[in-house]
């Protein structure tokens, strides 16, 4: 069996201390294994061998995140073929008002349906570019964006500044839940398309989006100090009942809340403190937090089947949803991947491109990759999977001042003039993305 073989290839390989990574060759499935996972992503099986199954269900960590990636656009892939029937959905959306366009625009939508945006600029103007993709990852990039602004009123951070629903949305929101609905459909229809998108989750509240309930050690996610008090709560060796606690947790709003009938009136002591500090935990991760989340998991659930995504961890979906974490690019990774117009790999011309970029610093690097493609994250897994390929054009000109470099993000295409030397070139494309750049310098 895999588990057998698995614990004879460990057993030989301990480590002094106990505490170093084990190599991912121990705990990843034997080749031929993995190889079952590989052709089923391939081939587009809908249902998996059983003991294949039964070994995502149970240690999916032993399949490589890539393969299991795979797998789940596989399945995605289907779903989408088996609604090639639907008609495309046109949105047309004003730059000045992207959250309330889109919500009225995606009201009464087929999600599954392909979406083809136009936008309207500042002026009022209809602009110029036909959406092969480009214009979607635009948009919804920055619907992300605005909607998942905490100042908004949906969503909290927390220390680390990562998101979770607000307990206070409906004070701000007459129709809160509908909101919800509407942005886990967004992070849903994301990973749908194979758009990564910029929010950033806590970790207990990924757990919700993978069918986990949560539970006492998900709150050092969320609430880090009142985790603290908790565990000196639980080790305290005086009279827990001198510390005046009783069976009431402080709510969003500062109101003190009843963990139990008469909670008021229930003192906590050594006897109950463990029954205390946990309803505390399950009131501020589950109860409080109810409502939103589970209108944002009715949304996110409408495209994406529950079974697909419980095959990843928190870290993992998170990595699905956002891409990776890197402060710049794999510029190296990028040069590999890249298709050339009118020059080569190794001309002196594409040479002197990939120098001034990896020359950037890592944020105008992630500002010349939105200027050609309109997506500000590294596809999941690399260039490699960024459809359509990064495709690099060479523009002669005369001398360095006739053109500055242009994009065709539709077609994620960079139309780069032969500039006289990669300084030069570096220089240039620091300024034509710090004019925010588009279809409007085409």
């Amino acid at each position: 069996s895999f588990a057998g073989r698995l614990a004879s290839k460990a057993g030989g390989s301990g480590s002094a201390g106990g505490h170093a990574a084990l190599p991912a060759a121990l705990w990843h499935a034997p080749a031929d294994i993995v190889q079952q996972f590989r052709l089923a992503a391939e081939q587009r099986v809908a249902n998996l061998h059983t003991c294949s199954e039964r070994l995502l269900r149970c240690l999916p960590h032993s399949v490589p995140f890539e393969h299991r990636v795979a797998l789940l656009r596989s399945w995605i892939r289907a779903k989408r073929e088996s609604s090639q029937g639907v008609p495309v959905t046109k949105l047309v959306v004003r730059r000045t008002h992207i959250f309330e366009d889109g919500l009225v625009a995606l009201a009464k939508v087929d999600w599954t349906s392909r979406f083809q945006v136009v936008f309207i600029n500042a002026a009022g103007m209809r602009e110029q570019g036909q959406d092969v993709g480009g214009l979607f990852k635009e948009f919804w990039e920055k619907l992300a964006e605005t909607t998942f602004n905490p100042d908004y009123g949906l969503f909290r951070a927390t220390e680390s500044r990562l998101l979770y629903p607000s307990p206070d949305a409906m004070k701000y929101h007459e129709q809160a839940n509908k909101l919800f609905e509407f942005l886990g459909l967004v992070i849903g229809k994301a990973i749908y398309e194979g758009i990564v998108v910029e929010p950033c989750f806590a970790p207990f509240f990924l757990a919700k989006l993978l069918g986990r309930h949560n539970s006492y050690y998900d709150l050092q996610t969320l609430d880090p100090s009142l985790f603290s008090n908790l565990q000196r709560l639980k080790s305290y060796e005086g009279s827990v009942a001198d510390l005046c606690c009783s069976f009431v947790a402080t709510g969003s709003d500062g109101e003190e809340v009843p963990l139990l009938p008469n909670g008021h009136n229930v003192v906590v002591t050594n006897e109950n403190r463990f029954r205390y500090v946990y309803m505390l935990s399950d009131y501020k991760l589950n109860v409080e937090l109810r409502e939103g989340s589970a209108a944002f998991l009715s949304g996110f659930q409408r495209l994406l089947d529950d079974g697909w995504l419980r095959m990843f961890g928190e870290e993992e979906l998170q990595q699905i949803i956002s891409g990776s974490s890197t402060d710049g690019l794999d510029v190296d990774d990028l040069q590999k991947h890249t298709v050339y117009q009118n020059c080569g790999p190794k001309d002196r011309f594409s040479v002197d491109f990939f120098r001034a970029l990896a020359a950037l610093a890592p944020p105008k690097q992630i500002a010349v990759l939105r200027f050609v493609t309109s997506c500000s994250r590294t596809p999941l897994l690399g260039f490699s999977h960024l459809v359509p390929p990064f495709t690099l054009v060479k523009v002669q000109v005369r001398n360095d001042s006739e053109r500055l470099p242009t994009a065709s993000t539709c077609f994620n295409t960079l139309k780069l003039p032969t500039y006289s030397s990669w300084k030069v070139t570096k220089s240039k494309l620091e300024f034509a993305v710090d004019q925010g750049a588009g279809f409007e310098l085409d």
